[in-house]
C-alpha cells in the first residue's frame, strides 16, 4: 500500500534559503541604503560649498555624517549641519585659503595670458602637480576631521599619511579623475561628485585604521 504525504503544503517546512542568496540580499540592501546616503550627502555638501570657502569644512561634515552613518550611530542632517558649523568655525581659515589657492591654479590652467610665455607649459604642469597633491592632503584631512580636531596638526598628519601610505592616495586620485571625467562627460553631474569624494575619503581613512 503506498504511503501518501496528507501534510498541506502551507505548512510543510519550507527549505531555508541558501547562504549566499541571504548574504547577497543583505549586501545589496546595505549597498542600496549607502548609495541613497551618498546622494543625500553629495547634495547636502553641495549646497553648503556653495560660497567656495566653506568647501573644506563641508566636506569634513560629510565624511563625519559618513561615519556615523556606517558606525550605526546619529546621521541626521541637522547633526551635519552642526558638524558644518563646528568645522567652519575651526577652520574657516583654512577654508579661505584653499579657495584661493585652487582659484589661483584654475587661473593658471586655463587663461590664455600665460601662451606666449617662455617655460608655460612647464609652470602648469608644476601647478597642476601641486594642485592635485593639496587636494588629496585635503581630502584625507577631511575624512579623519572630528569635532575636537584642530585644522593645522590634522592637515600636518594627512600630509605625512599620504606620502606613508601610497596605495590610499592613489586612491583617492582615482576619485578625483573619475570626477573630473564625470563632469566633463555630463556637467549636471556636478552635484554627485562631493558624495563620491567623501565616500572615497571615509574608505581610504578606514582602510589605513
Amino acid at each position: 500500500m503506498t504511503h501518501v504525504n496528507t501534510i498541506p503544503r502551507a505548512e510543510r517546512p519550507q527549505p531555508s534559503r541558501p547562504a549566499p542568496q541571504r548574504i547577497a540580499r543583505m549586501l545589496s540592501s546595505r549597498g542600496l541604503a549607502l548609495f541613497s546616503e551618498t546622494i543625500v550627502v553629495s547634495l547636502a555638501v553641495a549646497v553648503l560649498a556653495i560660497p567656495a570657502v566653506t568647501a573644506l569644512p563641508a566636506m569634513a561634515a560629510g565624511a563625519a555624517h559618513f561615519r556615523r552613518h556606517v558606525d550605526g550611530e546619529s546621521d541626521s542632517l541637522p547633526e551635519l549641519g552642526r558638524d558644518f558649523v563646528r568645522a567652519l568655525r575651526t577652520g574657516w581659515l583654512w577654508g579661505a585659503g584653499t579657495a584661493v589657492g585652487f582659484g589661483a591654479i584654475t587661473l593658471t590652467l586655463t587663461t590664455a595670458a600665460l601662451d606666449g610665455m617662455p617655460g608655460a607649459g612647464l609652470f602648469r604642469a608644476a601647478s597642476g602637480i601641486i594642485g592635485v597633491t593639496a587636494a588629496v592632503v585635503l581630502l584625507r584631512a577631511a575624512g579623519r576631521w572630528i569635532p575636537s580636531a584642530r585644522w593645522s596638526p590634522l592637515i600636518r598628519e594627512a600630509a605625512e599619511e599620504s606620502a606613508r601610505d601610497i596605495a590610499g592616495s592613489l586612491l583617492l586620485l582615482l576619485a578625483l579623475a573619475l570626477s573630473a571625467l564625470i563632469v566633463w562627460m555630463f556637467a549636471p553631474l556636478v552635484v554627485l561628485v562631493p558624495g563620491m569624494l567623501v565616500l572615497a575619503t571615509r574608505a581610504v581613512a578606514a582602510r589605513s585604521r
